[in-house]
Protein backbone atom coordinates (compact mmCIF):
# COMPACT_ATOMS: atom_id res chain seq x y z
CA UNK A 1 0.00 0.00 0.00
CA UNK A 2 1.34 3.79 -1.13
CA UNK A 3 0.68 6.91 0.28
CA UNK A 4 0.52 10.01 -1.94
CA UNK A 5 3.19 12.51 -1.37
CA UNK A 6 1.78 14.88 1.19
CA UNK A 7 -0.96 12.74 2.21
CA UNK A 8 -1.63 11.99 6.22
CA UNK A 9 -0.13 9.13 7.67
CA UNK A 10 -2.76 6.61 8.25
CA UNK A 11 -3.09 5.98 12.41
CA UNK A 12 -4.43 3.36 14.44
CA UNK A 13 -6.59 3.80 17.39
CA UNK A 14 -5.40 3.58 21.08
CA UNK A 15 -7.12 1.79 23.43
CA UNK A 16 -8.45 5.10 24.72
CA UNK A 17 -9.43 6.43 21.03
CA UNK A 18 -6.34 8.48 20.82
CA UNK A 19 -4.50 8.10 17.55
CA UNK A 20 -1.42 6.72 17.95
CA UNK A 21 1.05 7.59 14.46
CA UNK A 22 2.43 3.95 12.81
CA UNK A 23 5.88 3.56 11.87
CA UNK A 24 9.21 3.49 13.80
CA UNK A 25 7.62 6.29 16.17
CA UNK A 26 5.06 4.22 17.32
CA UNK A 27 5.84 3.89 21.04
CA UNK A 28 6.21 0.44 22.51
CA UNK A 29 3.26 -0.19 25.46
CA UNK A 30 4.61 -0.86 28.67
CA UNK A 31 2.07 -3.37 30.33
CA UNK A 32 0.85 -3.47 33.50
CA UNK A 33 1.24 -0.12 36.36
CA UNK A 34 4.10 1.07 33.64
CA UNK A 35 1.88 1.09 31.03
CA UNK A 36 -0.66 3.13 33.29
CA UNK A 37 1.75 5.60 34.78
CA UNK A 38 2.92 6.02 31.09
CA UNK A 39 -0.60 6.96 29.64
CA UNK A 40 -1.58 9.24 32.42
CA UNK A 41 2.02 11.35 32.16
CA UNK A 42 2.85 11.17 28.75
CA UNK A 43 -0.35 10.24 26.65
CA UNK A 44 -0.29 10.07 23.06
CA UNK A 45 -1.80 13.35 20.86
CA UNK A 46 -2.35 13.65 17.60
CA UNK A 47 -1.18 16.95 15.74
CA UNK A 48 -2.86 20.14 15.55
CA UNK A 49 -3.46 21.14 12.10
CA UNK A 50 -1.63 24.83 11.61
CA UNK A 51 -3.51 27.12 10.07
CA UNK A 52 -3.65 30.87 9.57
CA UNK A 53 -5.94 31.64 12.07
CA UNK A 54 -4.45 29.31 14.95
CA UNK A 55 -0.51 31.71 13.56
CA UNK A 56 -2.10 34.67 13.97
CA UNK A 57 -3.81 34.24 17.88
CA UNK A 58 -0.69 32.99 18.43
CA UNK A 59 0.78 35.85 17.66
CA UNK A 60 -1.74 37.95 19.23
CA UNK A 61 -1.23 36.07 22.45
CA UNK A 62 3.16 37.00 22.08
CA UNK A 63 2.59 40.73 20.89
CA UNK A 64 0.39 40.94 24.14
CA UNK A 65 2.71 39.25 26.28
CA UNK A 66 5.17 41.85 25.60
CA UNK A 67 3.09 44.80 25.95
CA UNK A 68 1.88 43.43 29.10
CA UNK A 69 5.42 42.78 30.22
CA UNK A 70 6.99 45.83 28.99
CA UNK A 71 4.70 47.92 31.13
CA UNK A 72 4.86 46.92 34.59
CA UNK A 73 8.64 47.84 34.69
CA UNK A 74 9.02 51.84 36.63
CA UNK A 75 12.29 53.34 35.91
CA UNK A 76 14.05 56.69 36.09
CA UNK A 77 13.77 56.97 32.22
CA UNK A 78 11.06 54.89 29.85
CA UNK A 79 10.90 52.37 32.32
CA UNK A 80 12.25 48.35 31.30
CA UNK A 81 12.75 50.06 27.65
CA UNK A 82 15.38 53.14 29.08
CA UNK A 83 17.50 50.41 31.81
CA UNK A 84 19.21 47.60 31.96
CA UNK A 85 18.71 45.25 35.28
CA UNK A 86 21.61 43.66 37.41
CA UNK A 87 23.62 41.20 35.63
CA UNK A 88 21.99 41.78 32.32
CA UNK A 89 24.13 44.75 32.20
CA UNK A 90 26.76 43.59 34.74
CA UNK A 91 28.05 40.64 33.53
CA UNK A 92 25.88 39.44 29.88
CA UNK A 93 26.18 42.72 28.04
CA UNK A 94 29.61 43.81 29.37
CA UNK A 95 31.16 40.30 28.29
CA UNK A 96 29.75 40.37 25.06
CA UNK A 97 31.02 44.05 24.58
CA UNK A 98 34.38 43.46 25.62
CA UNK A 99 34.78 39.54 25.18
CA UNK A 100 34.94 36.96 21.82
CA UNK A 101 31.09 35.07 21.63
CA UNK A 102 33.13 32.00 22.78
CA UNK A 103 35.11 33.72 25.79
CA UNK A 104 31.83 35.57 27.26
CA UNK A 105 29.47 32.19 26.99
CA UNK A 106 32.37 29.94 28.58
CA UNK A 107 32.35 32.66 31.61
CA UNK A 108 29.84 30.86 34.57
CA UNK A 109 28.13 33.72 36.66
CA UNK A 110 27.24 32.24 40.24
CA UNK A 111 28.72 28.30 39.74
CA UNK A 112 26.97 27.61 36.28
CA UNK A 113 26.68 28.85 32.50
CA UNK A 114 24.20 30.90 31.48
CA UNK A 115 23.89 29.54 27.56
CA UNK A 116 20.63 31.46 26.83
CA UNK A 117 21.17 34.79 28.24
CA UNK A 118 24.54 34.99 27.20
CA UNK A 119 23.21 34.33 23.33
CA UNK A 120 20.99 37.18 24.23
CA UNK A 121 23.24 39.24 25.15
CA UNK A 122 25.28 38.56 21.78
CA UNK A 123 22.37 39.68 19.45
CA UNK A 124 21.64 42.90 21.85
CA UNK A 125 25.50 44.15 21.43
CA UNK A 126 25.23 43.74 17.62
CA UNK A 127 23.29 46.98 17.83
CA UNK A 128 24.14 50.67 18.54
CA UNK A 129 24.67 50.99 21.99
CA UNK A 130 22.01 53.37 22.27
CA UNK A 131 19.37 50.40 21.42
CA UNK A 132 20.65 48.23 23.88
CA UNK A 133 18.26 49.08 26.85
CA UNK A 134 15.22 48.38 24.50
CA UNK A 135 16.86 45.27 22.93
CA UNK A 136 17.61 43.92 26.61
CA UNK A 137 14.01 44.08 27.36
CA UNK A 138 12.33 42.93 24.31
CA UNK A 139 14.60 39.88 23.94
CA UNK A 140 13.39 39.26 27.64
CA UNK A 141 9.80 39.70 26.92
CA UNK A 142 9.44 38.07 23.91
CA UNK A 143 10.96 35.29 25.31
CA UNK A 144 8.56 35.04 28.35
CA UNK A 145 6.02 35.09 26.12
CA UNK A 146 7.33 32.70 23.95
CA UNK A 147 7.70 29.86 27.11
CA UNK A 148 3.90 30.72 28.15
CA UNK A 149 2.94 30.20 23.93
CA UNK A 150 5.29 26.79 24.89
CA UNK A 151 3.36 25.47 27.64
CA UNK A 152 0.05 26.07 26.38
CA UNK A 153 1.08 24.41 23.17
CA UNK A 154 2.98 21.32 25.26
CA UNK A 155 -0.43 21.35 27.94
CA UNK A 156 -2.89 20.18 24.86
CA UNK A 157 -2.79 16.13 25.76
CA UNK A 158 -3.54 17.21 29.76
CA UNK A 159 -5.70 20.09 29.48
CA UNK A 160 -7.31 19.82 25.97
CA UNK A 161 -10.09 22.99 27.10
CA UNK A 162 -8.55 26.46 26.15
CA UNK A 163 -9.08 27.78 29.08
CA UNK A 164 -7.71 25.28 31.32
CA UNK A 165 -4.58 25.71 28.97
CA UNK A 166 -4.42 29.17 29.34
CA UNK A 167 -4.48 28.72 32.87
CA UNK A 168 -1.41 27.24 33.06
CA UNK A 169 0.37 29.38 30.39
CA UNK A 170 -0.48 32.71 31.05
CA UNK A 171 1.00 32.85 34.49
CA UNK A 172 4.22 32.80 32.81
CA UNK A 173 3.78 36.32 31.78
CA UNK A 174 1.75 37.24 34.42
CA UNK A 175 4.53 36.04 37.07
CA UNK A 176 3.10 37.71 40.39
CA UNK A 177 6.15 36.54 42.34
CA UNK A 178 8.98 39.57 42.84
CA UNK A 179 8.01 40.63 39.30
CA UNK A 180 10.04 44.13 40.12
CA UNK A 181 12.82 41.46 40.83
CA UNK A 182 12.58 39.00 37.27
CA UNK A 183 9.96 40.91 34.31
CA UNK A 184 11.91 41.76 31.11
CA UNK A 185 15.40 40.60 32.78
CA UNK A 186 17.06 37.75 30.69
CA UNK A 187 19.00 36.69 33.68
CA UNK A 188 16.10 34.87 35.19
CA UNK A 189 14.79 33.65 32.18
CA UNK A 190 15.71 30.36 32.89
CA UNK A 191 12.53 30.33 36.18
CA UNK A 192 9.94 29.94 33.11
CA UNK A 193 12.18 28.03 31.28
CA UNK A 194 12.35 25.16 34.00
CA UNK A 195 8.23 25.29 33.80
CA UNK A 196 8.58 25.32 29.80
CA UNK A 197 10.16 21.93 29.96
CA UNK A 198 8.56 20.86 32.27
CA UNK A 199 5.59 20.32 30.20
CA UNK A 200 7.84 19.79 27.01
CA UNK A 201 8.72 16.44 29.15
CA UNK A 202 5.26 15.43 29.44
CA UNK A 203 4.24 16.67 25.74
CA UNK A 204 4.09 13.53 22.85
CA UNK A 205 5.93 14.89 19.80
CA UNK A 206 4.17 14.04 16.80
CA UNK A 207 5.90 16.66 13.85
CA UNK A 208 9.19 16.14 13.05
CA UNK A 209 9.67 19.63 13.44
CA UNK A 210 8.60 19.10 17.48
CA UNK A 211 10.49 15.75 17.45
CA UNK A 212 13.86 18.07 16.38
CA UNK A 213 13.06 21.09 18.55
CA UNK A 214 12.29 19.32 21.68
CA UNK A 215 15.83 18.15 22.28
CA UNK A 216 17.04 21.03 21.62
CA UNK A 217 15.02 23.13 24.31
CA UNK A 218 16.05 20.76 26.77
CA UNK A 219 19.99 21.37 26.07
CA UNK A 220 19.42 25.11 25.55
CA UNK A 221 17.84 25.01 29.43
CA UNK A 222 19.97 22.40 30.80
CA UNK A 223 23.19 24.74 29.69
CA UNK A 224 21.32 27.79 30.92
CA UNK A 225 21.07 26.71 34.45
CA UNK A 226 21.74 23.79 36.58
CA UNK A 227 18.21 24.13 38.45
CA UNK A 228 17.76 21.32 35.49
CA UNK A 229 18.93 18.65 37.18
CA UNK A 230 15.46 18.46 38.82
CA UNK A 231 14.02 17.63 35.85
CA UNK A 232 16.19 14.65 34.81
CA UNK A 233 14.33 12.14 36.21
CA UNK A 234 11.24 13.32 34.63
CA UNK A 235 12.93 13.14 31.85
CA UNK A 236 14.15 9.41 32.20
CA UNK A 237 10.99 8.44 33.13
CA UNK A 238 10.04 9.70 30.05
CA UNK A 239 12.34 7.46 28.02
CA UNK A 240 11.74 4.85 30.00
CA UNK A 241 8.32 4.67 29.57
CA UNK A 242 7.30 5.92 26.34
CA UNK A 243 10.85 4.86 24.71
CA UNK A 244 10.34 7.15 21.62
CA UNK A 245 13.42 8.92 20.28
CA UNK A 246 12.43 12.33 20.67
CA UNK A 247 12.35 11.10 24.99
CA UNK A 248 15.81 9.58 24.56
CA UNK A 249 17.67 12.37 23.11
CA UNK A 250 15.66 14.65 25.64
CA UNK A 251 17.19 12.59 28.82
CA UNK A 252 20.35 12.75 26.78
CA UNK A 253 20.44 16.55 26.04
CA UNK A 254 19.42 17.21 30.20
CA UNK A 255 21.84 14.78 31.28
CA UNK A 256 24.46 16.39 29.17
CA UNK A 257 23.46 19.95 30.00
CA UNK A 258 23.75 19.60 33.70
CA UNK A 259 26.40 17.37 33.38
CA UNK A 260 28.92 20.10 31.59
CA UNK A 261 27.38 22.65 34.64
CA UNK A 262 28.08 20.27 37.62
CA UNK A 263 31.81 19.04 35.93
CA UNK A 264 33.05 22.46 35.78
CA UNK A 265 31.71 23.48 39.09
CA UNK A 266 33.21 20.83 41.19
CA UNK A 267 36.29 21.07 39.07
CA UNK A 268 36.62 24.32 40.58
CA UNK A 269 36.07 25.95 36.91
CA UNK A 270 33.04 27.77 38.01
CA UNK A 271 32.69 29.36 42.18
CA UNK A 272 29.64 30.64 43.23
CA UNK A 273 30.94 33.46 45.44
CA UNK A 274 27.90 35.71 46.58
CA UNK A 275 28.44 37.73 49.14
CA UNK A 276 26.08 36.54 52.35
CA UNK A 277 25.03 33.64 50.96
CA UNK A 278 25.39 30.64 53.56
CA UNK A 279 23.92 27.24 52.75
CA UNK A 280 21.22 25.81 55.13
CA UNK A 281 20.05 22.07 54.52
CA UNK A 282 17.88 22.26 57.62
CA UNK A 283 14.79 20.08 56.23
CA UNK A 284 12.51 21.93 59.25
CA UNK A 285 13.65 25.18 58.15
CA UNK A 286 13.29 24.50 53.79
CA UNK A 287 9.09 23.02 55.05
CA UNK A 288 8.68 25.61 57.43
CA UNK A 289 9.51 28.28 54.27
CA UNK A 290 7.51 26.37 51.76
CA UNK A 291 4.69 26.81 54.39
CA UNK A 292 4.90 30.29 54.78
CA UNK A 293 6.44 31.56 51.71
CA UNK A 294 5.74 29.50 48.64
CA UNK A 295 2.17 28.79 48.90
CA UNK A 296 0.88 31.61 50.65
CA UNK A 297 2.55 33.96 47.59
CA UNK A 298 1.16 31.58 44.92
CA UNK A 299 -2.42 31.95 45.58
CA UNK A 300 -2.38 35.44 46.79
CA UNK A 301 0.90 36.93 45.02
CA UNK A 302 3.73 38.77 46.65
CA UNK A 303 1.90 42.12 46.86
CA UNK A 304 -0.39 41.01 49.22
CA UNK A 305 1.64 38.26 51.63
CA UNK A 306 5.47 39.67 50.90
CA UNK A 307 5.04 43.52 52.16
CA UNK A 308 5.39 44.32 55.58
CA UNK A 309 2.40 43.46 57.90
CA UNK A 310 1.94 45.34 61.21
CA UNK A 311 -0.21 42.79 62.54
CA UNK A 312 0.45 39.39 63.01
CA UNK A 313 -2.01 37.89 63.46
CA UNK A 314 -3.24 39.10 59.97
CA UNK A 315 -0.25 37.60 58.45
CA UNK A 316 -0.81 34.22 59.89
CA UNK A 317 -4.76 34.86 58.21
CA UNK A 318 -3.38 35.09 54.80
CA UNK A 319 -0.86 32.22 55.19
CA UNK A 320 -4.09 30.31 56.49
CA UNK A 321 -6.25 30.97 53.41
CA UNK A 322 -3.64 30.19 51.34
CA UNK A 323 -3.34 26.76 51.98
CA UNK A 324 -7.37 26.27 52.53
CA UNK A 325 -7.17 27.61 48.88
CA UNK A 326 -5.04 24.72 48.25
CA UNK A 327 -6.28 21.95 50.35
CA UNK A 328 -9.85 22.99 49.26
CA UNK A 329 -8.99 22.13 45.80
CA UNK A 330 -7.15 18.72 46.97
CA UNK A 331 -11.38 18.33 48.95
CA UNK A 332 -13.22 18.76 46.10
CA UNK A 333 -10.84 16.28 43.63
CA UNK A 334 -11.73 13.27 46.29
CA UNK A 335 -15.29 14.93 46.52
CA UNK A 336 -16.67 15.45 43.20
CA UNK A 337 -14.89 11.74 41.81
CA UNK A 338 -14.57 13.09 38.28
CA UNK A 339 -11.76 12.07 37.51
CA UNK A 340 -9.32 14.65 38.17
CA UNK A 341 -5.68 14.54 36.60
CA UNK A 342 -4.24 13.00 39.82
CA UNK A 343 -0.67 12.02 38.39
CA UNK A 344 -0.12 15.54 36.69
CA UNK A 345 -1.31 17.26 40.21
CA UNK A 346 1.41 15.28 42.03
CA UNK A 347 4.16 14.83 39.46
CA UNK A 348 3.38 18.99 39.30
CA UNK A 349 3.51 18.80 43.69
CA UNK A 350 6.44 17.27 43.36
CA UNK A 351 8.77 18.69 41.14
CA UNK A 352 7.46 22.55 42.63
CA UNK A 353 8.44 20.68 46.07
CA UNK A 354 12.45 19.72 44.93
CA UNK A 355 12.87 22.85 43.05
CA UNK A 356 12.02 24.87 45.82
CA UNK A 357 14.20 22.91 48.10
CA UNK A 358 17.32 22.90 46.32
CA UNK A 359 17.20 26.34 45.45
CA UNK A 360 16.68 27.73 49.15
CA UNK A 361 18.79 25.08 50.80
CA UNK A 362 21.76 26.47 48.55
CA UNK A 363 20.91 29.50 49.34
CA UNK A 364 20.28 29.79 52.75
CA UNK A 365 17.23 31.94 51.77
CA UNK A 366 14.47 32.67 49.29
CA UNK A 367 14.75 35.59 47.26
CA UNK A 368 11.77 36.24 45.49
CA UNK A 369 12.80 35.26 42.34
CA UNK A 370 13.18 31.52 43.75
CA UNK A 371 9.16 31.47 43.92
CA UNK A 372 8.67 32.11 40.67
CA UNK A 373 8.71 27.84 39.61
CA UNK A 374 7.19 26.11 42.07
CA UNK A 375 4.38 28.83 41.86
CA UNK A 376 4.20 27.68 38.12
CA UNK A 377 3.80 23.59 39.32
CA UNK A 378 1.71 24.73 42.31
CA UNK A 379 -0.89 26.29 39.66
CA UNK A 380 -0.65 23.34 37.25
CA UNK A 381 -1.30 21.24 40.29
CA UNK A 382 -4.76 23.25 41.35
CA UNK A 383 -5.79 23.16 37.53
CA UNK A 384 -5.36 19.58 37.44
CA UNK A 385 -7.47 18.74 40.65
CA UNK A 386 -9.96 20.88 39.31
CA UNK A 387 -10.16 19.87 35.85
CA UNK A 388 -14.01 19.38 34.92
CA UNK A 389 -15.01 16.05 33.75
CA UNK A 390 -16.64 18.32 30.48
CA UNK A 391 -17.15 22.07 29.50
CA UNK A 392 -20.04 21.05 26.96
CA UNK A 393 -22.79 21.42 30.27
CA UNK A 394 -23.63 24.41 32.39
CA UNK A 395 -22.80 23.76 36.24
CA UNK A 396 -25.31 21.20 37.70
CA UNK A 397 -25.74 21.58 41.66
CA UNK A 398 -26.88 17.84 42.34
CA UNK A 399 -24.72 15.12 44.20
CA UNK A 400 -20.92 15.02 44.15
CA UNK A 401 -20.52 15.84 40.86
CA UNK A 402 -21.80 18.96 40.90
CA UNK A 403 -20.42 22.61 41.05
CA UNK A 404 -19.64 21.46 37.12
CA UNK A 405 -17.41 24.65 36.26
CA UNK A 406 -17.63 26.57 38.91
CA UNK A 407 -14.47 25.73 41.09
CA UNK A 408 -12.43 26.32 37.94
CA UNK A 409 -14.24 29.27 36.96
CA UNK A 410 -13.48 30.73 40.85
CA UNK A 411 -9.28 29.97 40.46
CA UNK A 412 -9.45 31.86 37.31
CA UNK A 413 -10.74 34.42 38.94
CA UNK A 414 -9.09 34.81 42.05
CA UNK A 415 -5.54 34.35 39.47
CA UNK A 416 -6.36 37.08 37.52
CA UNK A 417 -7.41 39.14 40.03
CA UNK A 418 -4.14 38.54 41.89
CA UNK A 419 -2.24 39.07 38.46
CA UNK A 420 -3.25 42.40 38.31
CA UNK A 421 -2.58 43.42 42.15
CA UNK A 422 0.89 42.90 41.37
CA UNK A 423 0.82 44.27 37.90
CA UNK A 424 3.44 46.41 39.05
CA UNK A 425 5.77 46.08 42.34
CA UNK A 426 8.12 48.57 42.97
CA UNK A 427 11.81 46.94 43.61
CA UNK A 428 13.75 48.40 46.22
CA UNK A 429 16.69 49.27 43.63
CA UNK A 430 15.51 48.73 40.46
CA UNK A 431 12.99 51.19 40.44
CA UNK A 432 14.88 53.83 42.10
CA UNK A 433 18.13 53.02 41.97
CA UNK A 434 18.87 51.75 38.37
CA UNK A 435 19.75 55.04 35.68
CA UNK A 436 18.28 55.70 32.50
CA UNK A 437 20.58 53.61 29.86
CA UNK A 438 19.82 56.83 27.38
CA UNK A 439 21.24 59.62 29.56
CA UNK A 440 23.93 56.98 30.31
CA UNK A 441 24.84 56.85 26.59
CA UNK A 442 24.50 60.40 25.95
CA UNK A 443 27.10 61.55 28.91
CA UNK A 444 29.61 58.17 28.17
CA UNK A 445 29.15 59.53 24.11
CA UNK A 446 30.18 62.94 25.13
CA UNK A 447 33.60 61.86 27.37
CA UNK A 448 34.28 58.93 25.32
CA UNK A 449 34.48 61.71 22.30
CA UNK A 450 35.95 64.60 24.42
CA UNK A 451 39.31 62.02 24.93
CA UNK A 452 40.42 60.37 21.61
CA UNK A 453 42.66 58.15 23.61
CA UNK A 454 40.22 56.92 26.13
CA UNK A 455 39.62 52.89 26.06
CA UNK A 456 36.34 52.81 27.67
CA UNK A 457 33.70 54.24 29.46
CA UNK A 458 31.30 52.97 32.46
CA UNK A 459 28.05 52.28 32.71
CA UNK A 460 25.80 50.81 35.48
CA UNK A 461 22.64 48.32 35.70
CA UNK A 462 22.03 48.45 39.23
CA UNK A 463 23.03 50.50 42.74
CA UNK A 464 26.51 51.32 43.39
CA UNK A 465 26.50 49.19 46.72
CA UNK A 466 25.94 46.01 44.49
CA UNK A 467 29.02 44.59 44.21
CA UNK A 468 27.61 42.26 41.10
CA UNK A 469 25.70 44.95 39.66
CA UNK A 470 28.22 47.58 39.86
CA UNK A 471 30.42 49.05 37.25
CA UNK A 472 31.10 47.82 34.16
CA UNK A 473 32.61 48.76 30.67
CA UNK A 474 31.81 49.84 27.44
CA UNK A 475 34.27 50.37 24.58
CA UNK A 476 34.34 53.91 23.36
CA UNK A 477 35.13 52.57 19.83
CA UNK A 478 31.29 51.48 20.44
CA UNK A 479 30.42 55.10 21.19
CA UNK A 480 32.22 57.40 18.85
Amino acid sequence: MTTAVGAAVPQKPDVDGTPVPDGDEAPRRPAGWPGKLRDALFPDTSPTPVTPRRIALAAAFVGFGVVYSLGRVRGPGAGALDTVWAEDGANFLHDAANMTPWDASTTPLNGYYHFFPRLLAEITTLLPVSAWAVSNALLAAISTAGLALIVYAASGAHLRHPVLRMLVAAPVVAQWATNGEIVDNVATLQFPALYALFWVLLAVQVRRAGKVAAPVFALVVALSTTLALTLLPLAVARAVLRRDRAGVLMAVAIALGVGVQLYTYLTGGAEREIVGVVPNYDPLWNIQQFVELQVPVTFLGEAWIRAKIVHTNEHRALILLAWAILLAAVALAVWRRTRPAWVLAAAASVHAVGIFALQIALRGAVPGRYLLPSLLLLVTATVALLRPSSWTSGPSWRGPEGFGNVPIVALATLLTVVAFANYRHDHQWRTTSVPSWSKQVTANTAVCKADPDLKAVTFRSGPASKRMWGAFAVPCSRLR
